[in-house]
């Protein structure tokens, strides 16, 4: 670490008192060793022991010069130290603060750069977990708002069809406006309902003992179900949906009911968001020598932003600019789906192109500590 002038002036200071110290110990330690003195001077006496005792005057200098090189250098690695504890002091208050740096390494000594680098290191580990608890707390705040949000405008709209209804005290509602209103009002209840259903599957995936129902499945069997049970509302939607899996039968082990409620998932998301697609396919094959069963899920719709692929899997994220109903949804639907893949010990990404968007997901046929304790 790089001193200032006023550290070198104190370090001067205390080298030239404690150099005094030294000689003077060293010329008491020769007078000493001296049963009788020649002369009456102690200054004269020193000089007859030089050119009597050359030797022994030489080891005893070279002994004090030690000595006190050893406590120079003790008060230059205290002042050096003192430094250190300060920086390292400093840098408590600034662990808040993005923008702030650690200590600088290139000021220090090649002994104290290792430790500097150390400290840097719980500085920078710091920093992050304050920054990540900003986050957390940011997240949490934004998903309040979202769920005010998306739980007031059904709820608006439920109370205000529904309070047509009850203060219609002359009947000048006809039968068919009741309905209308009864039934939008509904309508409005089951997307309470879904946001609810959707908010209780998000919170069970992100807590730390999130537990899966293990079981052997045919994944194959699943997705050409699931295939099947889409095929009237793709319809609707001119949309064909398909399922093609190699082999015909893939057996693994996973929670069928969570793993069901993925694809679910994303074969909804495609026949909401998939503008200008006229299939969705779901497709798979497995890669025994990695344990891996790759699936997909795809579509020839709209092409999704670059921007918005990173964020995808982030709760309450929606690829519209608005938050709007146009095409319903809480926006935590991938956020689920990235959630149980991961509880399987799986991944989840997206590829989109002008062509195709395909979301891929590889799991595990056998998960990794199942095989003792069975599925």
């Amino acid at each position: 670490m790089k001193l200032s002038v006023l550290d070198w002036l104190l370090l001067v200071v205390k080298a030239v008192v404690s150099a005094l110290l030294f000689v003077f110990t060293g010329i008491g330690i020769l007078l000493a060793m001296r049963s009788n003195w020649h002369t009456a001077n102690w200054l004269l006496e020193i000089q007859a022991i030089w050119r009597q005792d050359t030797a022994l005057a030489v080891v005893v200098a070279i002994v004090v010069i030690a000595l006190w090189g050893v406590v120079v250098h003790f008060f230059y690695e205290q002042i050096v130290l003192t430094h250190l504890i300060d920086s390292v002091s400093e840098l408590a208050p600034r662990v808040r603060d993005a923008n702030a740096t650690g200590l600088s390494e290139t000021r220090m000594s090649r002994r104290l750069r290792p430790l500097a680098t150390n400290v840097n290191g719980v500085f920078d580990a710091a920093q992050k977990a304050m920054a990540e608890e900003r986050e957390i707390e940011r997240s949490k705040d934004e998903m309040i708002t979202n769920v005010s949000h998306d739980l007031r405008t059904p709820l608006t709209s439920i109370l205000g069809y529904l309070g047509l209804i009850v203060n219609d005290e002359q009947g000048n509602l006809s039968r068919a406006d009741m309905t209308k209103y009864a039934t939008t009002a509904f309508d409005k209840a089951g997307q309470m309902k879904s946001l609810v259903e959707d908010l209780f599957d998000y919170t069970q995936v992100r807590q730390v003992d999130f537990k899966l129902r293990w079981a052997p499945l045919d994944l194959a069997a699943m997705l050409q179900q699931l295939a099947v049970n889409y095929e009237l509302e793709a319809k609707n939607k001119h949309v064909v949906v398909s399922a093609v899996t190699n082999p015909n039968s893939i057996e693994m082990v996973g929670d069928p009911d969570r793993l069901a409620r993925v694809f679910m998932n994303l074969i909804s998301n495609a026949l909401k968001y998939g503008d200008g697609a006229t299939f969705v396919r779901l497709s798979a094959k497995t890669f025994p020598s990695e344990n891996i069963a790759e699936i997909r899920v795809t579509n020839n719709g709209e092409k999704i932003p670059e921007e918005s692929i990173k964020r995808l899997f982030d709760r309450f994220y929606r690829v519209e600019s608005s938050r709007n109903t146009k095409t319903g949804g809480t926006g935590l639907g991938l956020a689920i789906v990235n959630g149980v893949i991961e509880a399987h010990g799986g991944t989840v990404r997206v590829e989109s192109n002008d062509d195709l968007t395909s979301f891929i997901i590889r799991l595990p046929l056998q998960p990794e500590g199942l095989d003792d304790e069975g599925a």
